[in-house]
């Protein structure tokens, strides 16, 4: 009945981005030529013939109204400004190849802006309507969960959501489980009969989350699930890897599974690369007067030079000098000795609240990290990228676990997800290099738009130190 549901809304979604882009292709051809086309030639409605057609297309292709119950809205403006590039780049090309110049350029990108925002808009609104309605107890899904002590960070995410629209009926799991989430959800012993409670309570899906994954269960709980029509779902720390870095290889006529710890995808980190330099350029070139008003403010509020010019370990070790605006009195290097003793951060990481090495400009470009507008310039160096694991500096590599080494597989970044989480000022070194390392195992495009977007919205809360 769910399914149902699902299907219906999808189409319904779907049918009115056609309806959208129509509309949207009417605004821009008005706001251009100051008067509504359709219908004005036979052009005219070939072209909207072909919006419609294509729009319906690009919706299902990058799934712009799949109901997704746990993913950010950043995830839907990515899909739909990445829809509209390649709509109106297929529309650009055809009035070219068709020679339809009198319809020109210009428009199309007015008619891509339109379109775009209030798509993004209506979806936004709705999605956020969905949302709603599953806080307040409606279209939620019944789920069964059958896990171990790996389970607890997940259950407490279902319960803490409740815009997701999970109900746990019930947890399957051990004594120490059930020690740890008892008093939160209704947990059953190991030896309960699943497939019994599959069956006879209302259960929309199965959640297998257990660190040690046990193959017979496995393929007996999706044998239950499947003779139910229960949508099964598997939990698993090797997912991870799998995720974006699995390949096969061929010795000779022999196929091998491999997995790379790092991403290995030559055309999107040459992307990733591009991006970064035009970005970069452009940020350096549009705050330029913003760069000079900063440095005018060190210059004026405290003696020494503008920047600050530190040795960071980059990309499988490489050392490179790191650029920031300085932030601290000229000699904080020297005084660190004498305040390790009120180091707050554990690990080889040095950090304390109220710094009395920090000058009065420094905290406010602390704040709001315009201190390391700088890093841009290492970014157009290649040294570093806008996303990516922090840079760290010889002293701190020196005193890492060696699973920790593996933060510096990827180049290093000005902003990365330890920057963007609520709780930045108050994570453990662990937990940052856990960040780091979720980074590098998860990392997409996609995925750096979303720290990017994420990033901006840290800066304007101004609540870093």
């Amino acid at each position: 009945m769910l399914k149902e549901k699902e299907r219906v809304v999808y189409n319904f979604l779907a049918i009115m981005d056609a309806i959208i882009a129509w509309l949207s292709l009417d605004i821009a051809f008005y706001l251009y030529f100051g008067q509504f086309t359709f219908l004005s030639n036979k052009d005219s409605i070939i072209l909207h013939l072909v919006v419609i057609g294509l729009w319906l297309l690009l919706s299902k292709a990058f799934r712009t109204n799949e109901i997704y119950r746990s993913r950010p809205y950043s995830i839907l403006l990515f899909n739909v400004i990445g829809m509209t590039i390649v709509g109106v780049g297929a529309l650009a090309l055809a009035v070219f190849l068709f020679n339809l110049h009198y319809i020109g350029i210009t428009p199309l990108i007015y008619f891509g802006a339109v379109s775009a925002t209030v798509l993004f808009l209506i979806k936004l609104s709705f999605f956020s309507y969905l949302k709603g309605a599953r806080r307040r107890g409606f279209n939620y899904r019944n789920i069964l969960i059958i896990g171990d002590e790996s389970a607890i960070t997940f259950i407490k995410q279902v319960l803490k959501y409740k815009e997701w629209g999970y109900r746990i009926v019930g947890v399957v799991g051990n004594e120490q489980l059930s020690n740890k989430v008892g008093d939160l959800v209704t947990v059953l012993p190991e030896d309960a009969d699943v497939d019994k409670l599959i069956e006879e309570k209302t259960i929309d899906e199965v959640i297998y989350c257990q660190q040690k994954a046990k193959m017979e269960d496995i393929m007996a709980l999706l044998t239950s699930c499947n003779e139910l029509g229960v949508v099964f779902r598997m939990s698993s720390p090797f997912f991870n890897m799998l995720s974006n870095k699995t390949h096969l290889h061929y010795f000779d006529t022999t196929p091998v599974l491999t997995i790379s710890n790092t991403p290995i995808d030559y055309l999107l980190l040459t992307a990733k690369g591009v991006f970064d330099f035009l970005v970069s350029f452009v940020t350096i070139t549009i705050f330029s007067p913003l760069f000079i008003g900063i440095a005018i403010g060190i210059k004026m509020t405290s003696k020494g030079p503008i920047f600050f010019k530190q040795k960071r370990v980059g990309m499988r070790g490489r050392k490179f000098w790191v650029y920031k605006f300085r932030t601290m009195v000229t000699n904080a290097e020297d005084l660190k000795a004498s305040l390790m003793d009120h180091n707050e951060m554990d690990g080889p990481v040095f950090k304390i609240e109220k710094d009395p090495r920090i000058t009065g400009i420094g905290h406010f470009l602390r704040k709001t990290s315009l201190d390391e507008l700088p890093q841009f310039f290492n970014v157009l160096l290649g040294d570093m990228s806008i996303v990516g694991p922090r840079p760290p500096v010889p002293a701190e590599v020196r005193e890492y676990e060696r699973w920790q080494l593996r933060r510096l597989s990827m180049k290093p970044g000005i902003t990365c997800i330890w920057q963007i989480s609520p709780s930045r000022n108050d994570v453990s070194f662990e937990e940052w290099m856990n960040m780091d390392l979720e980074y590098i195992d998860n990392w997409s495009l996609r995925l750096d738009f979303v720290i990017i977007l994420k990033t901006i919205r840290t800066m304007l809360r101004a609540d870093g130190r």
